[in-house]
């Protein structure tokens, strides 16, 4: 989720922690272009994601679930409370920050 480095560090910096919204606002804005292009209907599209991208997608369904027709949620980072003590948690925090802060 906005990685890959096409448009460079800053514009994968502008989606971290408590900025993350944009990356979930990046989806709802490539979906809301493929209906109003025509290219596709809300009751046609879908999006899947897992891991991280999980996240994602668990995101659109709860704050956009009108945009959708179908969602596949694999294994999804959810909970974002606790995440820090998965296995894999400590690799996130420079991403999602470290929840078991007073600042977080």
């Amino acid at each position: 989720i906005r990685g890959g480095g096409e448009y460079g560090p800053k514009w994968h910096q502008a989606a971290l922690r408590e900025k993350r919204q944009n990356a979930f606002d990046d989806l709802y804005a490539v979906a809301s272009k493929l209906v109003q292009d025509g290219v596709t209907s809300h009751d046609r599209l879908g999006v899947r994601g897992g891991s991280n991208g999980g996240l994602l997608v668990g995101n659109a369904l709860v704050q956009r679930p009108e945009l959708w027709g179908a969602i596949v949620c694999s294994v999804p980072l959810l909970d974002m409370k606790r995440y820090s003590h998965l296995l894999a948690g400590a690799s996130w925090m420079a991403e999602y920050g470290n929840p078991d802060t007073e600042d977080w």
